[in-house]
């Protein structure tokens, strides 16, 4: 399982650099979203039912994280 998720986020690690550079400004709070990001998905890989896109799911978790961490924030 830890693999197959590895894999997945190597292949898709666009996605998360995408969404990082649209909310946070400095390349440390990117890489410190980023690793938020991984864990979030990390934790939601067993739930995945595979019924979506793997793209479409990393993109929904890392949108709603960042989106959440930026909420605290303000």
């Amino acid at each position: 399982m830890e693999k197959d998720f590895l894999e997945i986020v190597e292949v898709n690690q666009g996605i998360i650099y995408k969404v990082c550079k649209m909310y946070r400004d400095t390349q440390e709070d990117q890489e410190d979203l980023f690793r938020e990001i991984v864990l979030q998905l990390w934790k939601s890989y067993p739930k995945f039912s595979k019924e979506s896109k793997v793209s479409t799911w990393m993109y929904r978790i890392a949108l709603n994280t960042a989106i959440a961490i930026y909420r605290k924030n303000k």
